[in-house]
């Protein structure tokens, strides 16, 4: 088989669309030499706009894989091709824009909400992260169950407990985030419920020496997420790093209290899983696909009650016992996760597209 996959995500500052299309193409190989990718990237390492997305989507990266002859072509995570002729595996990892279309800007919404989830219908087969993202396309995009296979994630092996004190005091200055901490990673967005979080914070805050670290690039606004905190005076006590470099997110996690995630949404959730196999305590939202990641490993919360909320972390931070047993439960789930598991059912999947008739 010849695949062409698009690897445009792994360029610049990635995101967990880049995390796993890098992981994927390197685990297809190690485990598949026998077949052969076609790894298609532009010349730029800048983030697309919207028209560039598009104009890359549906032109070039079908363009270079017809050229190369592909049997297969795989997007794993945008617009499916839609005048492309040949056999099309597209990821869908969530219905995000669909069903939160008010946190896009209105260039975002009409191609991510509109454009991209009409694409699917293009693919021969769909590839999807969680079995809740698998009932939201069928719900949602009528798309017929027989197109959708559920491939879990999982994290690199870069994520493990980071036990040095010397890095974890290297982190600690580097992002200015005081000895004691929760940390949110993502991207700041209203979906994130990163307001929220503050609030909730802002209770415990009282009864806690940590501080709160918010990790993650900014994205759209976000800027009422800024003021909260200026209204709340809590501009010593919650710090944002900005987009931390990839090599230091692992001891970030490892040196956190515990990873504190209200997202109201998340087609898979990989700070959860990053934070466990971190041997991080997690706090996360009962919402979506989230208790399929946590399992019975976490503390599972509506992503609703700031009093709830604040009470956990008190807890978590007050009580050793609780946090270890947090500890020894999320290493053992995030196990649970393999890549290697997931480039193995993609290939399962490409052979069925392959052998599927036209």
């Amino acid at each position: 088989m010849k695949i062409a996959i698009d690897t445009q995500t792994t360029l610049g500052q990635k995101t967990g669309f880049g995390s796993y299309v890098k992981n994927l193409v390197e685990n297809l190989k190690k485990i598949d030499p026998g077949d052969e990718y076609i790894l298609v990237r532009p010349d730029t390492e800048k983030d697309f706009s919207t028209p560039q997305r598009f104009i890359w989507d549906q032109v070039m990266f079908p363009k270079i894989a017809k050229k190369q002859k592909a049997d297969i072509l795989h997007q794993p995570c945008f617009s499916a091709p839609l005048f492309y002729k040949g056999k099309v595996v597209v990821t869908c990892h969530d219905l995000i824009p669909l069903l939160f279309p008010k946190n896009l800007p209105l260039a975002s919404r009409l191609y991510f909400a509109r454009w991209m989830t009409f694409s699917y219908r293009a693919a021969k087969m769909i590839i999807t992260d969680s079995e809740q993202s698998k009932k939201d396309i069928i719900s949602v995009l009528k798309i017929p169950e027989k197109k959708i296979r559920v491939i879990h994630l999982a994290v690199s092996n870069e994520f493990r407990p980071i036990k040095s004190p010397k890095e974890k005091a290297r982190i600690q200055e580097k992002y200015k985030t005081g000895s004691r901490y929760f940390i949110d990673v993502g991207t700041l967005e209203p979906r994130k419920n990163l307001p929220f979080l503050v609030r909730a914070f802002a209770i415990a805050a009282k009864k806690i020496p940590e501080n709160l670290v918010i990790t993650g690039k900014k994205g759209w606004y976000y800027e009422e997420l800024f003021k909260l905190v200026k209204l709340l005076k809590l501009e010593n006590r919650v710090i944002f790093t900005g987009y931390a470099d990839e090599v230091d997110i692992p001891a970030l996690y490892s040196g956190a209290t515990a990873l504190a995630f209200p997202s109201l949404y998340e087609g898979f959730g990989f700070a959860p899983l990053e934070a466990m196999a971190c041997g991080t305590p997690v706090i996360s939202s009962n919402t979506s696909s989230l208790p399929e990641v946590v399992g019975e490993t976490g503390i599972l919360l509506p992503p609703k009650n700031e009093e709830l909320w604040a009470n956990k972390m008190i807890g978590i931070s007050q009580n050793k016992e609780l946090a270890e047993k947090l500890i020894i439960a999320g290493l053992k789930q995030a196990k649970k996760f393999s890549w290697k598991e997931t480039a193995r059912k993609t290939i399962e999947v490409y052979k069925e597209v392959l052998e599927s008739q036209k």
